[in-house]
């Protein structure tokens, strides 16, 4: 299982590009906008990118748990 690197936002703004370069590439015919199309719609699905992770870069932001218990200093 790979861990979520990606925010919402991110999210959307990758959605919304996929998008943008599948109407590109359908209606011009050049086919390498479909699969970057595709690859950026399928990491946009599974919350993870790649490159992102061979940088260690992460837009989501990570909260504690309420249910994780704090450790006290001794």
């Amino acid at each position: 299982m790979v861990k979520s690197n990606m925010s919402q936002g991110d999210k959307l703004i990758r959605i919304t590009i996929s998008i943008s370069f599948a109407i590109i590439g359908y209606f011009t015919a050049i086919y390498w906008f479909l699969i970057v199309s595709a690859i950026v719609l399928i990491t946009a699905m599974i919350n993870f990118c790649p490159i992102y992770s061979i940088f260690r870069f992460s837009t989501r932001k990570t909260h504690p748990s309420p249910f994780k218990p704090k450790r006290k200093h001794r």
